[in-house]
């Protein structure tokens, strides 16, 4: 009922604006517009400040894996490389949950992989890339494949 009394209440006092002089119901209108707009924009503010919602598909979670490790470093940190390792552990954990769900989700063991080499364990980095390209190639996706060479053949040197 709070809200019907709020718009009633500004019926009226445009109603009043409009019958007593044009230039009011002018000033009401664009008054109107701002009090609404003010509304829309607190309200959008604090969607923003919402707690995220958990993930719960495997989908979910690879992709909130690539949202963490993609996490932009300030130029404030003096050591980035050192942050950036950890949002890689921090991805990796999302990865190993979305290859828990299901073990089929080659971008899963894709974004594991990343992340094992971005903290410097190629071996294992390595063997996760593999088993993506596999899938991938289950899957009938020759183009994800040629890509997953591609990261093999440029990290053979680091084995």
């Amino acid at each position: 009922m709070p809200h019907w009394n709020k718009e009633s209440r500004e019926m009226r006092i445009l109603s009043v604006l409009m019958s007593n002089n044009p230039f009011s119901y002018i000033f009401g209108l664009g008054l109107l517009g701002m009090i609404l707009g003010m509304e829309l924009w607190f309200k959008s503010i604090t969607e923003n400040f919402q707690r995220p919602k958990q993930p719960k598909t495997a989908q979910d979670y690879v992709e909130r894996g690539y949202k963490l490790m993609n996490q932009k470093i300030p130029l404030s940190k003096p050591d980035g490389s050192v942050q950036r390792q950890a949002n890689c552990k921090n991805a990796q954990q999302s990865f190993q949950k979305a290859i828990s769900l299901d073990s089929k989700i080659a971008l899963g063991y894709q974004g594991q992989g990343i992340s094992l080499i971005c903290q410097k364990n190629f071996a294992d980095g390595r063997k996760s890339l593999s088993q993506a390209k596999n899938l991938y190639l289950q899957q009938g996706k020759k183009q994800e494949a040629k890509n997953i060479d591609s990261i093999l053949n440029y990290t053979k040197v680091y084995k």
